[in-house]
């Protein structure tokens, strides 16, 4: 009996279950794209495990647990630091906006021309390599379940996550992804025990391992710094948590929910980088990095144990492909579409717009999976890009009422011209692009700002303090049915 597609055949039959249900509930794009504003505890903290511990997260993990050793773990602070500190100190901000997507946040403080760049870039540009990614992992589990060619394989997948997609929005996302977090969890910490109990012990594991595997600061101090700046800032800005904070069902629930999703995100990237630090007693020294985690599985897992652990990781994949798709549609559907197009845009055709962006994305994400070798260069770049042009502008909207529309127009296009000429020229004394191109954006938007004034459309505000006394739209709404 092939155990692997045992398991990933009742995987799929589960979340495609979980799929149908929801698809004949939802009517509306509020339901579709942000569950109605509903979300309980467990939803909103399972989506934020899930979806941050994707290819990169679990695949990509291993294999620098492999390459570098526990150094690795340092470049996770960052992200639960500044996913917090977005929870707590915008996350009721940020529900009182009730925002579908980050740009709505620029068109609705900078007016309607400030949110075109931010929505492409997000879309487009990181949503779409980020799908491909995922791809790329999906096609690696499906060919060793199911013993097929990598290309065949992508493409089963891309199929699954874009029917799933499709049909059930952030409603069947969110709960499926609620519970393959349990998965996802599990089968990391079952396989990090079974890999020590595979190669002897933890002792067996310390005394064979390099040292600089077990040194937390191996890594070399430019590099370190590239990884911590890329993956801080950025987490300030990233969409998803923005969007889980604003589909909670309360204030609190947001904030508990992020906050704890993400903790428990880096405590279980010990295990993910763990794998890959046993695994240099297991595999070749030269194992390609993104075959870290499934070639370990294989050789020390017996196949009925193996195929569980394998859903977990399909799990991991499929449920980062499912949320980025929706996200990025998001932006296509409302911020583009519905801001630009057609203002006065149905919730049914904003609806079907939704669907069509996801099966659009789906499509190119497709094409880079399939043709373009580098993808994981690709996302870094995409990701440097999305806090280059949105880290500046999102903190001047939230807090200095003096950031003008033309301070914010310049700081983006600035710091993307700054960025790419960086790139061009080799990234200068090996800094990451997202250095300079974060100095420029904030140093235009402040400049600029301090010598131009207020357009007509613009709302003059510092959100985050002239909000404070409004109430939470949960609250809002109780007091309302009570009267």
């Amino acid at each position: 009996m092939n155990w692997y597609i045992f398991w990933i055949v009742v995987f799929l039959i589960g979340i495609f279950t979980v799929s149908i249900y929801y698809s004949r509930k939802i009517k509306t794009a509020d339901e579709y794209t942000m569950a109605n504003f509903s979300l309980g505890f467990f939803p909103i903290c399972g989506t934020i495990i899930a979806t941050s511990l994707g290819s990169a997260a679990v695949i990509g993990s291993s294999g620098k647990g492999l390459e570098i050793g526990i150094g690795w773990i340092l470049t996770k602070l960052p992200t639960v630091f500044f996913s917090i500190l977005l929870a707590v100190l915008l996350g009721a901000t940020i529900r009182k906006l009730k925002l579908y997507t980050l740009p709505d946040l620029f068109v609705r403080r900078f007016g309607k021309t400030s949110g075109i760049i931010p929505s492409l870039i997000i879309s487009i540009l990181y949503m779409t390599p980020t799908f491909g990614m995922q791809v790329v992992g999906m096609g690696s589990v499906l060919t060793i379940a199911f013993d097929i060619s990598v290309t065949t394989a992508m493409l089963v997948g891309f199929v699954i996550c874009v029917l799933f997609t499709l049909m059930g929005g952030l409603p069947s996302v969110a709960w499926t992804d609620a519970v393959q977090s349990v998965l996802i969890l599990a089968g990391l910490i079952f396989l990090f025990v079974l890999g020590l109990n595979y190669v002897g012990g933890p002792g067996a594991v310390i005394s064979n391992t390099p040292s600089e595997s077990l040194n937390l600061f191996s890594m070399e101090t430019t590099e370190l710094i590239n990884y911590l700046i890329i993956f801080g800032p950025f987490y300030l800005v990233w969409q998803t948590s923005w969007q889980r904070i604003s589909a909670a069902k309360t204030e609190k629930i947001a904030v508990r929910a992020v906050s704890t999703g993400f903790i428990i995100t880096f405590l279980i990237a010990f295990f993910s980088i763990g794998i890959g630090i046993i695994a240099q007693q297991v595999l070749p020294a030269n194992t390609d990095p993104d075959l870290v985690y499934t070639q370990f599985l294989a050789a020390v897992a017996h196949p009925a144990i193996g195929g569980l652990f394998m859903v977990s990781l399909f799990a991991a994949v499929l449920t980062g492909a499912t949320s980025f798709l929706l996200s990025g549609a998001m932006n296509i559907s409302k911020d583009i579409y519905q801001g630009w197009i057609k203002p006065d845009a149905s919730s049914r055709e904003v609806l079907g717009v939704s669907r069509l962006s996801v099966a659009g994305m789906a499509v190119i994400g497709l094409m880079v999976a399939l043709f373009i070798t580098d993808v994981i260069a690709i996302y870094s770049y995409a990701l440097a890009l999305s806090a280059i042009t949105m880290v500046a502008p999102v903190l001047a909207a939230m807090f200095w009422r003096r950031a003008t529309k033309s301070g914010v127009i310049l700081s983006v296009i600035g710091s993307l011209i700054v960025s790419v000429t960086w790139s061009l020229l080799g990234q200068p004394f090996g800094f990451h692009v997202i250095i300079p191109g974060l100095l420029t954006s904030f140093v235009l938007l402040i400049t600029v700002s301090l010598s131009t004034n207020h357009s007509k459309d613009e709302t003059v505000t510092a959100y985050y303090f002239d909000l404070k006394k409004e109430k939470d739209p949960s609250q809002a709404a109780a007091e309302l049915e009570n009267v």
